[in-house]
């Protein structure tokens, strides 16, 4: 979530170095054209039958973008349950991994508090990555921020943004939630008492692959 304690160093380092090369240049030899400015294209159909659209950016967070875009390429996203809903903050689809063991693992964050040089910041209707917020990100778990929030700023990995279907991204906002248990202290997590269901994650990439990105080894305590 904003937030998910985890980790060692030596994965950001190994990010950092493979990054340190232009982000175009390191973009490119994992199959992003970005000489043809085609960023990959994310399109989640929710049940509702409305579309949210997110451009990605992988200039500048290239192994969050593969992650993301190869888990998409998989089909784990379909069908999962938006569950967690903060207004005035984030719409976050899971904080635990969609419970889905392929998908619970943790890559280096891209941001600057990890030694990340070039982070977005967290604007509104930005796409970024759960973390502790220090070193580490989530290999699966998004959120939508909404609303400007420098809290978040050089702490969590931002891949990309809406483009398209705010107005389904601010319905979901508005639904009814109800409290659920959260044992990470000063968390709220509220889901809908009626599940949003991403119907379908799709993604155009353009014809470029998506690989899988590099993880983050395991710590000794999991």
């Amino acid at each position: 979530m904003p937030l998910d304690p985890m980790g060692t160093r030596e994965t950001v380092r190994r990010i950092t170095i493979c990054v340190l090369m232009p982000f175009a240049a390191f973009a490119e030899r994992n199959g992003y054209n970005m000489e043809e400015n085609k960023h990959p294209i994310v399109t989640i159909t929710m049940v509702s039958g409305a579309d949210i659209v997110m451009e990605l950016y992988p200039e500048n967070a290239p192994n969050a973008c593969r992650s993301f875009l190869h888990l998409i390429r998989r089909g784990l996203y379909d069908g999962q349950a938006i569950r967690r809903v903060v207004p005035g903050f984030v719409i976050q689809p899971s904080y635990s991994a969609f419970e889905n063991p392929e998908m619970d693992y943790e890559i280096a964050g891209e941001f600057s508090a990890a030694g990340f040089p070039g982070g977005l910041k967290n604007e509104t209707g930005c796409v970024a990555m759960a973390g502790n917020g220090l070193d580490r990100a989530s290999g699966s778990e998004f959120f939508i921020t909404l609303a400007d929030d420098q809290r978040l700023d050089g702490r969590f990995t931002v891949i990309g943004r809406v483009v398209s279907g705010w107005g389904e991204v601010k319905r979901i906002e508005r639904v009814a939630t109800k409290p659920v248990p959260c044992d990470v202290p000063d968390v709220i997590i509220n889901e809908p008492v009626v599940p949003e269901i991403m119907q379908k994650v799709s993604a155009e990439t353009f014809g470029a692959d998506c690989p899988p990105p590099l993880r983050r080894a395991p710590s000794a305590t999991g």
